[in-house]
């Protein structure tokens, strides 16, 4: 079941309840906007003005908040490249009713709303035209360059390399698999470009010792509001 919530910042989270009454948010109640700025879009900044072409990879698609910050900071950073990307979303009306949206066709009143605010919010955090920050998603999502698949396993394979990581997955409660320390190392292994972003909320020792063993400099910022820590990691290629 899906329940919007609205977050101290105004902007909306979305609450998911299974089967067995167990439910989790997909962002901090403090600001689901806030927190994708803060943790997200630092990486795709940095990246940027590090000179690399933005390719990012989003666990997971959620609401949008990733994807349509990605197109704005690559339009206002003047396009270098192409947009691309990869979102992975387990549920598959998340997929459909996001990829509904960027097409301007219907959806869920609710959904409609959400990625409306987003835009906006976006727009005005960027100074980018929400036409425009759509209508580059759309084109990326239509020709394949940013791509929306399903759930992220350990099998994944991955076309490219990506030089921004925005780790949103659910908590280590609720997909412990995708925490794990041998996962994240052959995660980290197949995905990440020679120089590389990596950005999440959370600062587990797993998350922190798989960083470590694929070369990353590790950053331990101040979480979000009332998370403590949040991990910011970045990886150079080597020059011979």
């Amino acid at each position: 079941m899906f329940t919007f919530q609205e977050t101290e910042d105004g902007s909306l989270t979305l609450r998911i309840t299974q089967a067995d009454g167990a439910s989790e948010a997909m962002h901090s109640l403090r600001g689901a906007f806030s927190e994708t700025v803060y943790i997200y879009g630092t990486a795709m900044q940095t990246a940027l003005d590090q000179g690399l072409d933005l390719r990012v990879l989003s666990m997971g698609l959620g609401l949008g908040y990733v994807e349509i910050l990605a197109a704005a900071l690559w339009l206002k950073g003047g396009k270098p490249g192409r947009l691309q990307g990869e979102s992975f979303e387990i549920v598959p009306e998340l997929r459909d009713y996001f990829q509904a949206w960027l097409r301007s066709e219907a959806c869920p009143t609710d959904f409609q709303k959400t990625y409306d605010d987003v835009l906006v919010r976006t727009a005005k955090e960027t100074g980018v035209s929400a036409d425009l920050i759509q209508s580059a998603l759309n084109a990326a999502v239509d020709k394949s360059d940013w791509k929306i698949r399903e759930a992220l396993e350990a099998n994944t394979m991955f076309t490219e390399k990506f030089t921004v990581i925005c780790f949103d997955a659910f908590s280590s409660k609720s997909t412990p698999d995708l925490w794990s320390e041998e996962f994240l190392n052959s995660f980290f292994l197949k995905a990440c470009a020679p120089s590389c972003v990596l950005s999440t909320y959370a600062c587990t020792g797993a998350l922190k010792r798989a960083l470590r063993n694929q070369e990353f400099t590790l950053t331990i910022r101040e979480g979000f509001s009332s998370k403590r820590d949040s991990t910011f990691a970045v990886r150079h290629a080597v020059s011979n």
